[in-house]
């Protein structure tokens, strides 16, 4: 099981803002990843739902979003189902790359039984008296990056192959896949499992959903303004035997049980192209045990 931290949502380049994480009435807050505005792509970000009666586009005209103006987003990686009402028939959750970085994931072989981990820029919000605004927080001034929800692949399907389901047909890899920026042979859709596999056996978690928000699913370390920087679990340094594509030893130091990494900034997929005793693996299955949750 190959493991990949994939950066997906909102960041400085695409709409300029975090996505926010919202305390809901029981006292817990949960991640609302917002994907980056992509023209005519035939969702409307005031088609995806928030909670209650607010969508996505409640919150970015109360926020500072720099993409003013942009209506249609592009909805991928599609795993949280209450997003769009009006499923397809046998909709499963799903996840499209394209180009260059789905270059990189063919080059290490990602397929059947390995696990994306989505994370993405998040900062706490909040509504009062019916606005939405970020809440300052001194721990991450910058917000932080975090680990917001997994897929684990089932199928890696070919967009213009003949073996596509009808439920995939409005996904933006597949509805757009004659235009820029899909129009590539490296183009696919890779779909979920049904339920989530480890060493081959069936464990009671979904094979694709959003994760209940965490300290520990934060990467940023604390009190860095630099979201960038990230403090992991010590296991994942190079010294352990580990490899993270596109962050080389050089990026890595030790600081006491944690591993400190300055984070590329090229590159949407890291992959654990090495991990000898499966310490990552392991660490991956924990957290999908431990913190993701049904729609």
């Amino acid at each position: 099981m190959k493991v990949i931290l994939s950066r997906k949502g909102l960041d400085s380049e695409n709409g300029g803002i975090p996505s926010p994480i919202i305390q809901n009435e029981y006292g817990g807050w949960r991640y609302y990843p917002i994907p980056i505005p992509r023209e005519n792509s035939g969702v409307r970000y005031s088609d995806l739902t928030l909670f209650d009666d607010y969508n996505v586009s409640d919150f970015l005209k109360d926020v500072p979003f720099k993409s003013k103006g942009a209506e249609t987003c592009h909805l991928d990686p599609d795993i949280h189902q209450p997003y769009l009402h009006n499923r397809s028939l046998g909709w499963h959750r799903a996840f499209g790359q394209s180009r260059t970085a789905q270059d990189h994931l063919n080059k290490f072989g990602v397929g059947r039984g390995d696990v994306f981990l989505f994370y993405g820029w998040f900062q706490f919000a909040e509504v009062n008296n019916g606005k939405f605004r970020y809440v300052k927080n001194k721990d991450y001034p910058n917000g932080f990056h975090a680990i917001y929800g997994y897929l684990q692949v089932d199928k890696v399907i070919d967009p213009n192959g003949n073996d596509v389901p009808p439920w995939l047909a409005d996904h933006p890899h597949v509805k757009l896949k004659d235009s820029a920026p899909y129009r590539y042979k490296s183009n696919v859709v890779y779909t979920s499992t049904d339920f989530f596999y480890y060493k081959n056996q069936r464990v009671d978690k979904n094979g694709s959903i959003l994760f209940t928000f965490s300290d520990d699913l934060i990467l940023t370390k604390k009190g860095q303004q630099n979201r960038t920087i990230w403090e992991l679990p010590s296991l994942f340094h190079p010294d352990n035997g580990v490899q993270l594509s596109y962050n080389p030893a050089n990026n890595w130091e030790k600081m006491l049980d944690k591993a400190l990494l300055r984070s590329a900034r090229r590159g949407q997929e890291f992959v654990v192209k090495a991990d000898p005793e499966g310490k990552v693996e392991q660490w991956s299955y924990g957290l999908i045990t431990s913190h993701s949750v049904t729609d």
